[in-house]
């Protein structure tokens, strides 16, 4: 998973049988859980930036992108 980052220990109240499968199967609890979490995390920082994103996005699309003209060009 990337660089060695701080960990903390957190206790999660999770379903008996999906935990029993899963350490039959071998899968990593801790991992999952960041796995999910992080994609959460970016799905809800999308849905409270959306409007800011498409308002910039229409900005470029309009106006083109800062310092995209040929009078800049070294």
């Amino acid at each position: 998973m990337g660089t060695a980052k701080e960990k903390v220990r957190v206790n999660v109240y999770l379903d008996k049988t999906v935990t029993e499968d899963a350490k039959r199967l071998g899968i990593n609890l801790s991992n999952s859980l960041e796995i999910a979490l992080k994609s959460e995390l970016e799905t809800k920082w999308k849905e409270r930036n959306k409007q800011k994103i498409e308002t910039y996005n229409q900005y470029i699309a309009s106006d083109g992108l800062p310092f995209d003209d040929c009078d800049l060009c070294i």
